[in-house]
This record gives C-alpha cells, structure tokens and sequence, in this order.
C-alpha cells in the first residue's frame, strides 16, 4: 500500500482516538478543567484589555 493511502486511511482514525480522549477527560473531570481555564483566562488578560482609558 502506498504511504499517502495509510496516512489517508490513519488520519481520521487518530482524530477519533484524540476526540475519543478529549470527551473521557471531560466527563472524568465534571467540570474542573473548565473552571481552571476559566481562572487562569481572568487571572492572564491580554495586555490591551488590561488598561481601558
């Protein structure tokens, strides 16, 4: 088999293995990721919002 077959062929096949992953972590965690980087989005402001004049 030719080697742009087996990567065509893999590509998706990870894709659903990392999606797969992504969604077990999620449902594992109930929620503590999502306040994590909650936190540390309102904790590291880019630097444009942190000054309004």
């Amino acid at each position: 088999m030719r080697e742009t077959i087996v990567a065509y062929l893999l590509g998706p096949g990870v894709m659903l293995l990392v999606c797969a992953a992504m969604w077990a972590v999620s449902r594992r965690s109930s929620g503590a990721i999502e306040a994590r980087i909650t936190h540390w989005l309102d904790a590291h402001r880019p630097h444009g919002l942190r000054h309004k004049h």
